[in-house]
């Protein structure tokens, strides 16, 4: 149990990231997904799956990004 003067502090991992190319009511969506198991990120787009840098999601513009709450020890 925490001490009354410690704040509870949540961390979270991202585990997607979603991206839209194109104009408002066109275009196409990309996710980057990250398989924790092996650490490794994904970027698909329809059946396309390949395997990317982690730099790459970062440098890609977010439509909207999905996270995991880390487990507290």
């Amino acid at each position: 149990m925490p001490k009354e003067n410690e704040k509870l502090q949540s961390k979270y991992d991202l585990i997607a990231n979603i991206v839209h190319d194109g104009k408002p009511g066109e275009g196409l969506y990309r996710v980057f997904v990250q398989r924790k198991s092996e650490e490794l990120w994904y970027e698909m787009q329809d059946l396309h799956v390949a395997e990317t840098l982690p730099q790459m999601v970062a440098l890609s513009e977010a439509y909207m990004q999905i996270y995991e709450q880390q487990q507290r020890q």
